[in-house]
């Protein structure tokens, strides 16, 4: 009996040490105390990755079960690469229990220009600044294309778009592109009526544009109906695409429209044909009985560029018919009885937001877009002997990009 009450006495010290163990091993409900987060580098340059190491009181690593915090946003993983040059704080989450802060420096190199298009012989002057806005300029070395060039300068070549990068002790900057284009031709398209009595305005600002330049493409787009306009072309979606908001309303190159009264403002268009173009167009056509034949070819110099489109317009001149007229202009006549109208839209054989230019389309050997198009003229045309062409090239915005005019039978090359 009492060998028996000793056992158990035995085994009960014996259970109590065992629980006591366990708990005190278990700490918190096995959670850290504290953790700490570190990383492998503290600044780097923009574009390359840090990775963060969380660890607990206990030396352990807690990376996976923890969450990372850069600037404030959470990351996914224990790696990440800056979208951003700066200086950032990054921390880290264990359940309820949040590390330290520490301190990331990115830095970057920023490539700016003059210029952000040029034509061929021009001079492009390039800055490179650090992401504290200091100067670097002198201090590092530039490539155009992959090639080091001698200072900060170089003069524009061969079309097309120049890679400018730069480095500095162990940055590399980002890639700078300047567009070497083309001249551009600005298309206006004047969306009008014989009724429209204001419309004289807009006739008689493009008669002074011509006057100025020859930079420009015009199309007479005549709108209502056919009994109240003979020379009415269907356009209503144009005019939905552009936001019409009455007659007459003159767009530049489709997406800009020209302010009112037209005749004032006659160096907004020709600050347009000062712009450099990322595309050039040639154009051959010819008539073959009461069929047109039209051969285009397209450059297109931005291979950032995509789902650009080819538009043909069929226009004719040297149409009699009375305009009204409410302003001032043509002697100021209510009726100009012997109005001609030129330039008026007859025929759009692509559609009047065109055709995608594709890849089937292109030329390995020249590189250029080419597109064929054969067609009857509409029985609406008074005269074909007074017809031309007006062809342009549109984004995927719908801005036109750059256009040609042509009479038929004439050639348009491409400038070298």
């Amino acid at each position: 009996m009492k060998t028996t009450r000793i056992l158990q006495l035995f085994l009960l010290v014996v259970a109590s040490a065992f629980f006591s163990c366990s708990s005190s091993d278990d700490g918190n409900g096995g959670q850290a105390s504290s953790i700490t987060i570190s990383v492998d580098n503290n600044a780097i340059n923009l574009g390359q990755s840090l990775t963060f190491t969380v660890t607990d009181d206990n030396n352990s690593d807690v990376t996976s079960q923890s969450t990372i915090y850069f600037s404030g946003t959470v990351i996914s993983g224990s790696t990440y690469t800056p979208t951003e040059a700066g200086t950032y704080v990054v921390n880290a989450k264990l359940g309820d229990i949040t590390s330290n802060n520490i301190s990331v420096t990115i830095s970057s190199l920023l490539i700016s220009a003059n210029k952000s298009s040029a034509f061929p012989g021009e001079l492009i002057t390039l800055t490179a600044t650090g992401n504290q806005g200091n100067n670097l300029t002198s201090e590092s070395t530039f490539y155009v294309n992959g090639t080091e060039i001698s200072g900060n300068s170089y003069t524009t070549e061969n079309r097309g778009v120049d890679i400018i990068t730069a480095t500095y002790e162990t940055l590399e900057s980002n890639q700078k592109s300047i567009l070497v284009g083309y001249p551009s031709k600005v298309l206006i398209e004047d969306f009008t009526g014989t009724w429209c009595g204001w419309c004289p305005r807009v006739s008689y600002g493009i008669e002074l544009v011509e006057e100025a330049t020859d930079e420009v493409v015009v199309a007479a787009i005549h709108r209502y109906n056919s009994s109240i306009d003979p020379f009415n072309y269907p356009a209503s979606s144009l005019e939905n695409f552009v936001d019409l908001g009455g007659y007459p309303t003159a767009m530049l190159n489709r997406t800009t429209e020209w302010s009112t009264p037209e005749p004032n403002y006659v160096n907004q268009v020709l600050g347009l044909t000062q712009d450099v173009a990322p595309a050039a167009l040639a154009l051959t056509s010819e008539m073959s009985g009461n069929s047109l034949n039209v051969n285009v070819a397209v450059d297109l110099l931005d291979n950032t560029l995509t789902e650009a489109k080819l538009i043909v317009y069929v226009l004719e001149d040297g149409l009699i018919y009375e305009q009204t007229n409410y302003t001032d202009y043509y002697g100021g006549a209510d009726y100009i009885t012997d109005f001609v109208h030129d330039n008026v839209l007859r025929q759009v054989p692509t559609g009047l937001f065109g055709e995608e230019l594709a890849s089937t389309d292109l030329d390995a050997e020249t590189n250029l877009y080419n597109k064929s198009y054969s067609f009857e003229l509409d029985s609406n045309i008074a005269d074909s002997s007074n017809i031309h062409l007006a062809v342009f090239v549109t984004d995927a915005d719908g801005k036109v990009l750059n256009a040609v005019g042509a009479e038929i039978g004439e050639s348009i090359v491409i400038e070298d």
